[in-house]
């Protein structure tokens, strides 16, 4: 009972890993560092904030911007800030996010890729209402 609690308090790897590929349509890199993650507590509808900070190297850095687009991710698009992720901010060890990507499918769901000055750094939002 214990782990169930906590599992849903603070989600595993595995979690953000699969909302990556629900944000970006392809599977994450088994070889990458998470440098900063936080997920709300699903409501009543099943509804959640999931944001984290990802170092995936220089290759998939560059390729994901057209894995994104074929998803239909706009780039420069309608950004939708929350205290979750203003919180992330505070964890990019001062890089800047040099372009974002994100798309606002029907039914209250938003996602967001954003891609910090490192090269290899990326920032995952998923966003339901």
């Amino acid at each position: 009972m214990t782990y169930l609690i906590y599992s849903a308090l603070y989600p595993s790897e595995d979690f953000y890993r699969t909302d990556f590929t629900e944000v970006t349509g392809i599977k994450l890199p088994e070889h990458v560092e998470f440098k900063y993650k936080s997920a709300t507590y699903p409501d009543h509808f099943g509804d959640y904030t999931s944001i984290s900070i990802i170092n995936v190297g220089r290759d998939f850095y560059n390729n994901l911007p057209k894995a994104l687009t074929e998803k239909g991710l706009k780039k420069n698009g309608q950004k939708i800030h929350t205290k979750e992720f203003d919180k992330a901010l505070e964890h990019t060890d001062n890089l800047e996010i040099e372009s974002e990507f994100t798309l606002e499918e029907g039914g209250g769901v938003y996602y967001y890729v954003g891609f910090l000055t490192d090269n290899e750094t990326i920032i995952v939002k998923r966003l339901s209402w």
